[in-house]
């Protein structure tokens, strides 16, 4: 909602659902990207990560968006390279 006059202002309500809206907007577009490596081969995705953990050292970025940048980066570079937990012996 939009709002050009005062007298429009928007419920305590309206803005909650307008905010849960844009939640799942969001959210949508980071699923939407994080299957983006999955398209890329695997010099892309090295790229890709790389210039978002510069975009984390960025320093006209404030430091949640640089934490975000890097949490991101993290997080594509684990679908692509995924952490295998060492081998469990077996017991006889």
């Amino acid at each position: 909602m939009m709002t050009t006059k005062p007298e429009e202002a928007m419920t305590f309500g309206e803005l909650l659902e307008l905010i849960s809206q844009q939640q799942r907007r969001l959210n949508v577009l980071e699923i939407a990207f994080s299957y983006l490596s999955f398209s890329l081969d695997e010099k892309a995705n090295q790229l890709l990560i790389h210039n978002l953990l510069l975009e984390a050292q960025n320093q006209n970025r404030d430091a949640i968006m640089q934490k975000y940048f890097s949490q991101l980066a993290n997080e594509m570079a684990n679908r692509i390279n995924p952490i295998v937990p060492p081998a469990v012996p077996e017991q006889e």
